[in-house]
């Protein structure tokens, strides 16, 4: 097994067992940036959306709007924050024909990621001068005030729109997922069930739900991970074959033979390594074991494209 590998994959083994199951809150509404496709769009870069997605997560996490031990940016937040940058107006300074003025809008929306429903919206105007429109562009997100009260009030407003959304319609959530879970389709229910937030009335029902959907695919899950790791053993990708046979739950019926592809694995594994690795893989199996069903299902779906797990990956 080559150093590298091994490194790479037991860093991102840690980064996925501490951000995206292990501990974290999901009580809180997060939210994600959702980058556009800039190629049709004017002057307006990239560059600049990451440039304004540093403001803004600046802005967030200053303003007390992120609660401690969330993450801004996270694959599983289900609300995107879906910005556009406008360029409103170009026009030479006076006799200055080198010089433009440029009036930038910056838009911002808050959407259930999935189903699009729009949950508050913000807009800013800036001018400013500069020789180069990029470069206006640029100077306008700088300029871009998000400390003030009205930005702030942008995100309260949302998570206040969001939990009263949820309220109103949690019954006909319910009712959705409970018929595509009868039909066997669990992407399209999970895809319902997973933005509930904790604090609503219905999320015991939810959770419930969740609950169906892990233990109906617990012998599939298991055989996709099995093979999946079948074929990292067989390029002598051994860290990721540990890696991947965490995730199998024990009450699943190829279980026993998970653990005798664990135990060949951990005898092919050079002693240098095993020191390093082997602790870790075991506390990460021992935490994974003791979560719910609905935190080993929310783990499951963050890992879904690399365990291969078809009834919930996009």
């Amino acid at each position: 097994m080559q150093r590298t590998t091994y490194t790479l994959f037991l860093f991102l083994a840690f980064a996925f067992s501490s951000t995206l199951g292990f501990g974290q809150d999901y009580s809180a509404i997060n939210f994600s940036y959702k980058m556009p496709d800039t190629k049709t769009k004017s002057s307006v870069t990239k560059a600049h959306y990451r440039l304004l997605e540093q403001k803004i997560e600046g802005s967030y996490k200053q303003g007390g709007i992120l609660n401690e031990g969330n993450h801004f940016l996270s694959s599983q937040a289900p609300f995107d924050i879906v910005p556009y940058i406008e360029v409103v107006d170009i026009r030479n300074a006076g006799d200055i024909e080198t010089v433009k003025v440029v009036k930038i809008a910056m838009h911002l929306s808050i959407t259930n990621a999935e189903s699009q429903t729009p949950f508050n919206q913000f807009k800013t105007t800036i001018i400013v001068t500069d020789k180069d429109t990029e470069k206006a562009i640029t100077k306008a997100i700088k300029q871009i005030k998000t400390s003030g009260q009205k930005f702030q009030n942008f995100f309260t407003k949302a998570k206040a729109n969001i939990l009263a959304y949820y309220e109103k319609n949690c019954a006909k959530i319910l009712k959705s997922a409970n018929t595509h879970i009868q039909r066997k389709e669990y992407k399209k229910a999970y895809g319902l069930l997973k933005y509930i937030p904790e604090n609503m009335s219905c999320f015991a029902d939810a959770e419930r739900l969740i609950t169906n959907i892990y233990t109906d695919n617990r012998d599939s899950n298991c055989k996709k991970i099995l093979e999946h790791a079948r074929i990292q053993k067989s390029y002598k990708d051994y860290s990721s074959t540990l890696f991947s046979l965490i995730y199998i739950d024990s009450e699943s019926s190829c279980y026993p033979e998970a653990i005798k592809m664990a135990q060949e694995v951990k005898e092919l594994i050079n002693k240098e390594d095993a020191k390093a690795f082997i602790p870790s893989h075991e506390e990460d199996k021992e935490k994974f074991s003791k979560m719910s069903y609905i935190e080993k299902t929310r783990m499951l779906a963050s890992l879904a494209n690399i365990l291969n797990l078809d009834f919930i990956q996009k």
